[in-house]
Order: C-alpha cells, then sequence, then structure tokens
C-alpha cells in the first residue's frame, strides 16, 4: 500500500531536518518539507495527495499553521492536521472534540510524533 507524502512546515532547520529524517527513516513515509507559509502551499499545489499536514502554528511567510491547513483543506476536505507547537493552547493529542485535528506541544520526542502519524493513519 503506497501512502501519499506528508507534509512538514516547520521554519527552524534542525527541527524540521530530524523530524524530517527521522519520519522517513524509521516510518518510512516521504516527507516534503516546507520553511515557510508560501513554500507549504507550493509544495502542495503539486501533489495529488497528502497523508497528512504537519505544520507549526507560528510559520514565516504571513499565515499561521491552522491558515495553512484551512487551505489545503479545500483540496483535501478530510486532511488530518497535526500542530506540532510551544505556542499553541490546545492540549496534547487528539482533539477533544474527534475532529481530525491533533496538538503536539514542544519539546517533543521524535518517536511521538511518529505513533501520532501511525496512529492516524491506522497504521500498528
Amino acid at each position: 500500500m503506497t501512502i501519499a507524502p506528508i507534509v512538514l512546515v516547520e521554519d527552524e532547520f534542525l527541527i524540521r531536518t530530524a523530524l524530517a529524517g527521522y519520519l522517513r527513516l524509521r516510518g518510512g513515509f516521504t516527507v516534503i518539507e516546507a520553511e515557510t507559509a508560501p513554500e507549504a502551499l507550493a509544495a502542495m499545489d503539486t501533489q495529488n495527495d497528502i497523508a497528512i499536514l504537519l505544520t507549526d502554528i507560528r510559520i514565516p511567510g504571513g499565515l499561521d499553521g491552522s491558515e495553512i491547513a484551512a487551505l489545503a483543506r479545500r483540496k483535501w476536505p478530510d486532511l488530518p492536521v497535526v500542530y506540532i507547537s510551544g505556542h499553541a493552547t490546545a492540549p496534547d493529542g487528539p482533539a477533544p472534540d474527534g475532529t481530525r485535528d491533533s496538538h503536539i506541544a514542544k519539546p517533543y520526542e521524535l518517536s511521538a510524533v511518529l505513533e501520532r502519524v501511525r496512529s492516524i493513519l491506522g497504521q500498528a
């Protein structure tokens, strides 16, 4: 079964490359990295499908993570979004109302993000 790529939007280079590398190496996922909102939107424009959007809340480029998610959902209405941020007020874990959105607070373990991605995708 082929899984669509994951889009990772994170402006901190070391965090982005470490997480993307971990998801590729340990999870076997294709990860498309973006540093800014315009890069994220351009990357998503080239895709037919994406599995999950992993995004920081505060990123450069004129849009925040929730605005990027809203634009992505115009193309993929059921897109799961995981907000990864030290600034968000949402609790860790799945959203309480059972929506497709969840939050992981920084700092986090790379393995926690991989576990969340696998859980969302229904993988063991």
